[in-house]
């Protein structure tokens, strides 16, 4: 997978948890500390985007280890 097409990815699995076909992040988007996500939406994008790469989050806090910059999830999706 390249930086595009997780950049693709991430937007698809936003506007499926947000229900909003018009949301859109940048690679430089902070789902977090832009409030785009609540807790509660943050959780069920993560699930969304394991579920559809096999990629797995830690148990710890994911904002604070940075997993809700889009940037981050880009570097996770193309490793």
């Amino acid at each position: 997978m390249n930086e595009q097409q997780a950049l693709q990815l991430i937007n698809e699995a936003l506007r499926k948890v947000l229900n909003n076909e018009k949301v859109s992040a940048t690679i430089d988007t902070d789902l977090a500390g832009e409030n785009v996500l609540d807790s509660l939406d943050g959780m069920v994008f993560l699930l969304e985007i394991s579920e559809k790469t096999g990629k797995t989050f830690p148990e710890k806090d994911l904002v604070k280890l940075g997993f809700f910059r889009v940037r981050k999830l880009v570097e996770l999706l193309t490793a």
